[in-house]
């Protein structure tokens, strides 16, 4: 289970974020970015993979900031 919410990633993905019109609104821009950084590390064959779900390392990625999503 995922101890983070919909709500708590769109807050991350706009923390840095001032203009409005470049803020995330969509939940499912987030899990499409999160869905395609499980597939990179499943590619990449991260080895953090093996003793975890792709789809979790993915999330805690995008919590801690590894990776962001760019609009446009």
């Amino acid at each position: 289970m995922f101890e983070v919410s919909g709500l708590d990633l769109m807050n991350i993905a706009n923390k840095n974020i001032s203009d409005n019109n470049k803020k995330i609104k969509s939940k499912f821009s987030i899990i499409i970015a999160v869905a395609k950084r499980a597939r990179q590390l499943i590619s990449s064959h991260d080895p953090r993979v093996e003793n975890n779900n792709a789809l979790t390392i993915a999330v805690k990625d995008f919590q801690n900031e590894k990776f962001t999503i760019i609009d446009g």
